[in-house]
């Protein structure tokens, strides 16, 4: 009865530990989702400069 009643706590615990966790991933990439979006627009913004000197015509 005692070990059935440790399994029980134990099995709560990791499914409470998995929530919180679960939780701040979703958080995190909810936050950082702005920073992402600018991040990727000034890629590509710097490839396009790069490939715009890459083929332009040497004077």
């Amino acid at each position: 009865m005692k070990n059935n009643k440790l399994l029980r706590r134990q099995r709560g615990q990791a499914m409470s530990e998995y929530g919180v966790i679960s939780a701040a991933f979703f958080g995190f990439s909810v936050m950082s989702w702005p920073f992402l979006v600018q991040l990727i627009n000034a890629l590509h913004t710097y490839f396009q400069s790069v490939y715009y000197v890459i083929q332009s015509p040497i004077p």
